[in-house]
């Protein structure tokens, strides 16, 4: 989010008044410094929603202390507005924002966007000579903002990041109703498995199921209703030659498509029950896929020239790990998925399980 650093606004001390049944916004209230108030004087003052670039509302300064009233509510949304004035700048005319300042910032920046909801609003507007001190009070949606919280998202390679997750988790609890915080969990989605976002989500307040964006995130995740079930053969791959392959589309009877990676011991602890259970049922229609996750490519050439697997060898490159992030709750490996003939998903297994011999010999009877 764009700050500018600007002469601008100052804040004017009201009481804040609440009303989550109002058709309107808080009511905007702003003091010029006396230098401002000179500048600005038999100008008007607009009230720009940042979104849609609407003018809201307008007043004309005739004197220091001025308001915005009456701002009609069509959703139950935050709104993000600046405050702005026609100016002339280097010969060309145009709108520049008044500017405030804010003691929850801890870097003492001059800010010229700011969230309102039923809140009253109180600017003191920045004052360029320094003689007035400048601040704001309002909407309890601004504290993030001010505080220049961000909520980080995980690499590909490690998509449930724990310090990540606690990261974000800590914010979300600390602004529990934030906007702010759902608008970047909704900007970042692609980047986290539907799983995290469902997590993420769990830790806001039920207040934030009426904003837009809440809704926007459970229609994501509804359209990811197959997540962690699909078939991977939407997902290229490569092998160990380089080039790029899916995952065979064969009629098996079952398939078992094994996600491991060269340096998880239990991984290479499993790879000779594979061999086993697939020299036992491979007449019967069994095929298997391993798909690498690890993000050395020797490494994993290495463990496939020692372990002499007889099956289909797949490494996840960068582009099909963002797919498998985005389709598959991989948070731990080894981790099976066993289909049958007609693409669907019989179950998956964490670890080596007992129970995949028999739920095999059960499937291609």
């Amino acid at each position: 989010m764009k700050r500018y650093f600007v002469l601008i606004l100052v804040l004017l001390s009201l009481k804040c008044t609440t009303n989550s049944n109002s058709k309107y916004y808080g009511d905007i209230h702003i003091k010029l410094p006396k230098s401002g108030f000179q500048k600005l004087k038999g100008k008007y003052l607009y009230l720009i929603d940042v979104q849609s670039k609407a003018t809201l509302d307008s007043v004309l300064v005739d004197k220091r202390e001025l308001q915005f009233t009456k701002i009609q509510r069509l959703n139950l949304n935050p709104l993000y507005l600046s405050i702005k004035h026609y100016d002339v700048y280097n010969g060309f005319k145009g709108l520049r924002p008044i500017g405030f300042c804010s003691e929850l910032s801890t870097q003492n920046h001059v800010y010229s966007l700011f969230y309102a909801d039923e809140t009253s609003t109180e600017i003191v507007v920045f004052d360029t000579a320094k003689l007035e001190k400048s601040w704001f009070n309002g909407s309890k949606q601004n504290a993030p903002y001010f505080k220049d919280l961000v909520l980080n998202y995980p690499e590909a390679s490690n998509p449930f990041d724990k310090k990540i997750h606690e990261h974000n988790k800590n914010i979300i609890q600390s602004y529990p109703d934030s906007y702010l915080i759902l608008k970047q969990l909704y900007s970042y989605k692609q980047f986290f498995a539907p799983e995290e976002i469902k997590k993420l989500l769990s830790y806001f307040n039920p207040a934030v199921k009426q904003y837009d964006l809440y809704q926007s995130l459970q229609n994501y995740l509804a359209d990811n209703k197959f997540f962690d079930t699909k078939y991977p053969s939407f997902i290229n791959f490569e092998n160990a030659k380089g080039e790029k392959e899916k995952v065979s589309t064969n009629n098996q009877s079952v398939h078992l498509i094994v996600y491991w990676a060269s340096w998880c011991l239990p991984c290479r602890k499993e790879i000779p029950e594979l061999k086993k259970i697939l020299a036992k049922y491979s007449d019967a229609g069994l095929a298997i896929t391993s798909i690498s996750i690890d993000g050395n490519k020797q490494d994993w050439l290495a463990a496939l020239a020692f372990e002499k697997m007889n099956w289909q060898q797949l490494l996840a490159i960068d582009s099909s790990r963002m797919q498998l992030n985005e389709h598959y709750a991989i948070n731990a490996i080894p981790k099976s998925y066993l289909y049958n003939s007609q693409k669907q998903l019989i179950n998956t297994f964490t670890g080596f399980n007992s129970s995949l011999e028999e739920t095999i010999r059960n499937e291609i009877k």
